[in-house]
């Protein structure tokens, strides 16, 4: 891509970042939902669950570019790396690879590897995958923070121990905040939030 292309991704300056970061986010009472992913999942076939963060990505960006005017933009947040201004509606994604879309390396690769075999460099497509990708929390936000997608991951148990003859526990939540957006999602609902354990913030 050229400079005088549009960038999917522009980072935020140092102030716009930090005042990003400290805005509220929407109630979660207000029509919030999670959707909580426990071992199940993310122990199942590597490239099994690389296909369903792939399907998560493909369906959060028709969802990110039917709420986002053409020309518009969301806020890609995350307190520990770089955050960016993300314009859905560049074209980012054309042939992309399940690892480019996923920001993860396949078993194929892998394989090629321990054979000696270089395969291309990653590239991911996104600069913030929409899953958590060992993260503690990111998130992307419209400008006004009428909604939020938060994608967040966590290793331990309920008590911050690990259970007993066993490594520690791994879970991803997601949670959607604000109306429009939990609407969106639903109307083609990722196969990791079918999968997902659900709780409604108003119930």
């Amino acid at each position: 891509m050229s400079d005088s292309e549009p960038h999917a991704w522009i980072a935020l300056v140092e102030e716009e970042e930090r005042l990003a970061l400290a805005r509220s986010w929407p109630s979660s009472r207000d029509g919030g939902v999670q959707f909580v992913v426990d071992e199940t999942v993310l122990r199942l076939d590597h490239d099994e669950r690389l296909a369903l963060y792939q399907d998560l990505s493909e369906k959060m960006l028709a969802v990110f570019r039917a709420l986002v005017p053409p020309g518009g933009w969301l806020y890609a947040l995350d307190p520990h790396h770089p955050c960016y201004r993300f314009f859905p509606h560049v074209p980012f994604e054309a042939g992309a690879t399940l690892e480019q879309m996923t920001g993860l390396y396949s078993r194929e690769h892998f394989a090629l590897a321990e054979r000696g075999i270089h395969p291309p460099p990653l590239e991911p497509r996104w600069a913030m995958e929409v899953h958590p990708a060992g993260d503690p929390e990111h998130a992307f936000a419209s400008p006004d923070f009428h909604f939020v997608f938060a994608a967040r991951y966590r290793v331990g148990n309920l008590d911050g121990g690990e259970a007993p003859g066993r490594g520690p526990l791994e879970s991803e939540t997601y949670e959607l905040l604000g109306r429009p957006l939990v609407e969106a999602v639903e109307r083609d609902l990722p196969e990791l939030f079918r999968r997902a354990r659900r709780c409604d913030g108003d119930s």
